[in-house]
C-alpha cells in the first residue's frame, strides 16, 4: 500500500469529503493512463458534489475535455 492509498482510506473511514477531493485528484494526477486517471477523477467529482467543494466546475471541465461527461447539463 503506497502512503496515498493510506491517506484515502483513512478519509474515507473518517468520512472526510473534502480530503477525498483533494486525495483523488493527486491519485489522477499520478495516474499512469487517461482511464486511471479519469476513473479518479469521478470519484473526485462525486465527493466534490457532495462536500459543495470549489472544485466541482474544475473537475467536471476536465471529464469533459476526455469525453467522460457531456458537455450537457
Amino acid at each position: 500500500m503506497t502512503g496515498l492509498d493510506a491517506l484515502l482510506l483513512a478519509a474515507h473511514e473518517a468520512g472526510d469529503g473534502r480530503a477525498l477531493v483533494a486525495l483523488y485528484q493527486e491519485a489522477a494526477a499520478r495516474a499512469a493512463d487517461i482511464d486511471a486517471a479519469c476513473f479518479y477523477l469521478t470519484h473526485a467529482f462525486v465527493f466534490a458534489l457532495e462536500a459543495d467543494h470549489p472544485d466541482v466546475d474544475r473537475i467536471r471541465a476536465r471529464l469533459i475535455a476526455e469525453g467522460r461527461e457531456p458537455a450537457q447539463p
